[in-house]
């Protein structure tokens, strides 16, 4: 059971949600169409580069952007949104709440986990945001979630808190699985998104404004994973569960902070 004072009132909004597969050494990949699948439409944007083993492909997924990032070694989905130049730019983006976007995203990854290819680990992350007035009361929130450190509210700039906790699964024995999270506020100034092929890896936060006065938010950043550096090939029919696993803990992080 989580060891903390009690869960928090939290608004947290999903900037992005991602499902990272690191496959095993032997996998040799084509186009196996599936985005497509996933999503039952065509992607709408394509890049494919056979010579390097690369392929990323994005279109709208339930109002949002899907990318699928595919590389030698490893299969990347990320669910981020739905950028036009008509969005008013006064508002921060996001994927929807976290609990909503978290539902959707892992039901649809763990249909896709088995009809994946020969995979030795896994990983699921997630940047949220919690808008706040300003700074002072950003930290004074972020203190909530990280009650192990003390932060001086009024004094303090550019504060950041990052920490690994790792536990051991409850689904496969004997397995450790990395509990890495990021505590910041963040501050937020308009920028503008093509529609074109996100990179592979988390963007950095999306920043707006209100008014030309910046906008804050508390960011937690978690990165929830299969151990590093081992080459054994994790059970086909073990990764939905080992998937959802790992999105509970995601879930229990957003919802009672850093704890043990």
């Amino acid at each position: 059971m989580p060891q903390s004072s009690g869960s928090k009132a939290s608004n947290w909004q999903a900037e992005s949600l991602r499902l990272t597969v690191f496959l095993a050494t032997n996998v040799q990949l084509g186009d196996e169409g599936w985005w497509t699948k996933v999503a039952g439409t065509d992607p709408e944007n394509r890049i494919a580069k056979p010579n390097r083993g690369e392929i990323v492909e994005a279109g709208i997924f339930q109002g949002n952007v899907l990318t699928l990032s595919v590389q030698p070694g490893r299969i990347d989905w990320i669910l981020g949104p739905n950028l036009s130049i008509e969005d008013d730019l006064s508002e921060i983006k996001s994927v929807g709440s976290f609990k909503n976007a978290e539902t959707t995203f892992s039901a649809s990854m763990s249909e896709w986990l088995k009809d994946c290819p020969s995979t030795v680990r896994l990983a699921y992350g997630a940047v949220l945001l919690e808008p706040v007035e300003n700074r002072e009361k950003g930290y004074l929130r972020v203190a909530e979630y990280v009650p192990a450190v003390k932060i001086d509210p009024l004094g303090s700039e550019d504060f950041l808190y990052q920490i690994n906790r790792p536990r051991e699964s409850t689904t496969v024995k004997g397995m450790r699985l990395n509990r890495l999270s990021k505590w910041s506020v963040a501050s937020f100034q308009p920028v503008r998104f093509s529609i074109g092929i996100p990179q592979s890896q988390p963007r950095q936060p999306l920043v707006y404004s209100h008014g030309g006065t910046l906008a804050m938010a508390c960011r937690a950043e978690f990165d929830l994973s299969t151990a590093a550096g081992i080459q054994q090939e994790l059970r086909h029919d073990m990764l939905p569960s080992i998937f959802n696993e790992l999105v509970a803990l995601g879930s229990e992080i957003a919802q009672y902070g850093d704890i043990p």
